[in-house]
């Protein structure tokens, strides 16, 4: 068995079953150092009734905002759903006495707010994935364009400026509909 990529397309996969899944970057010194005893885990996860994962963060930005990793490598076990964060010794025997033995048990599970398939999560994987496009949009200007750096600053001031005059406007225009607002005096006849 070898270790299976996960994406932003097939994490849903790992709601199911017993995971293993390591969050790392490809530059990474504690990553590349824990490579061999990873790949020597997922040669054992068939016996051990597991599938082990990993996420490239460089190439699945949302999945670490999902997921909230903020250092690397990162592991999590998870077991139909319920995602536990793994900070025990990253050599292989601990890995498989980790599962082997059901220490998982004894290891506080993420709370349902946090949980990466939540809500708030998902919100959190659309933050990150904004940053890169918003990053891969500057990169464009300023390299392909030739535009200055503080030249996509204002284009990118302006444009949030416009979005937020536009949104309040609709808001404005919505809330104006369902609540229309009443005259401040009344006319008297005489």
């Amino acid at each position: 068995n070898k270790v299976l990529s996960v994406a932003d397309s097939n994490w849903t996969l790992i709601l199911k079953g017993e995971w293993m899944l390591k969050f790392y970057a490809p530059w990474c010194p504690a990553c590349q150092q824990i490579q061999p005893d990873w790949e020597e885990f997922a040669k054992q996860s068939q016996a051990l009734g597991i599938t082990v994962g990993k996420v490239d963060v460089t190439q699945q930005p949302g999945l670490s905002g999902r997921f909230l990793v903020t250092t690397l490598p990162t592991i999590f076990h998870t077991k139909d759903g319920n995602f536990r964060r793994y900070l025990s010794s990253r050599a292989v025997e601990d890995l498989q006495s980790y599962i082997i033995e059901k220490k998982w048990e004894s290891v506080e599970p993420i709370p349902g707010w946090k949980s990466p398939s939540s809500i708030v999560m998902t919100g959190m994987a659309a933050l990150f994935q904004l940053s890169v496009w918003i990053r891969q949009i500057h990169s464009y200007m300023t390299e392909t364009l030739g535009l200055p750096v503080w030249g996509s600053y204002l284009t990118f001031a302006l444009v949030t400026l416009l979005t937020g005059l536009l949104l309040g406007l609709m808001l404005v225009l919505i809330a104006d509909c369902l609540c229309p607002s009443k005259p401040l005096y009344k006319e008297v006849r005489t």
